[in-house]
């Protein structure tokens, strides 16, 4: 049996890859991985130089640098974890070693207040995709470096984040607030292991890029909890969109931040 790094994707007649629209050996060896197109482009905006490069249906990416010197990119995955596979493979085989997701996710804990940052530590596969790829008893595990570099990157930028699980799933709206009757008896079990933010793409990161051989970590924006705590009514309450702009540009420099340190560690 082949190791999955060493599987390649046959490029179409026009030489690209045929879902990304990438070239083999064309993307930058630190890539951003939101779920938005428009994310994409917003995010560009952030690096020193920035070209566009491909946009296939839900992937979009744009190439550029850090203010160091950092080639870095950016390609959208779109939302859940099959698509996360599919740009997962491709950027592999485009030359990508280390990819960071950048989005957001939903506060399981009580006390997640609107605007957090958590970056995860490791994943809940609550999702169906990762079980085409390995057995249940397999972990969904952040690189220990990636995370490093981003805890770093968040302190040298100002925020405290959290570092600690996450939660993947497939059904959106049967873990979304006040989606479907029963929320809190579904979620009770995660909350109460400290499961600390409920998404839809790590499930799949962290397992299938071990064993393509990438490096990866997920940083999220914590659009609040779930479930209100009624003694404090702070808690629980979605954050505005300006608010959570804001936070999402710099969850985006502390993903840029943490790519400058791989370089510079030589990872």
């Amino acid at each position: 049996m082949k190791r999955f790094s060493e599987i390649h994707i046959p490029c179409g007649a026009d030489r690209l890859l045929p879902r990304t629209g990438l070239s083999v050996g064309g993307s930058a060896p630190y890539v951003l991985l939101p779920g938005d197109p428009h994310r994409s482009k917003v995010i560009s905006g952030f690096f020193r130089e920035a070209e566009f490069t491909a946009h296939r249906g839900t992937f979009a990416t744009y190439t550029g640098h850090t203010e160091n010197g950092t080639p870095v990119g950016v390609t959208s995955s779109g939302m859940g974890c099959s698509c996360v596979a599919s740009a997962l493979e491709e950027l592999a085989e485009a030359g990508a070693k280390a990819v960071i997701r950048v989005g957001t996710c939903g506060g399981v804990q009580p006390w997640i207040q609107p605007g957090q940052i958590v970056i995860a530590s490791g994943c809940v596969r609550g999702e169906g995709a990762s079980y085409e790829l390995v057995p249940p008893e397999f972990p969904a595990v952040a690189d220990p470096f990636v995370v490093r570099a981003l805890t770093r990157a968040a302190h040298e930028l100002g925020d405290d984040p959290l570092v600690g699980l996450y939660r993947s799933h497939d059904a959106f709206y049967m873990e979304s607030k006040a989606a479907h009757p029963g929320l809190r008896e579904r979620m009770q079990k995660w909350i109460d292991t400290g499961v600390l933010v409920v998404e839809n793409e790590s499930g799949m990161l962290f397992p299938y890029g071990h064993l393509l051989g990438l490096r990866t970590a997920s940083i999220c924006v914590a659009l609040g909890s779930m479930f209100a705590d009624p003694n404090k009514q702070v808690y629980g309450a979605y954050a505005d969109p300006d608010f959570l702009a804001k936070r999402i540009e710099l969850a985006s420099r502390i993903a840029l931040r943490a790519a400058e340190l791989l370089k510079e560690a030589g990872l």
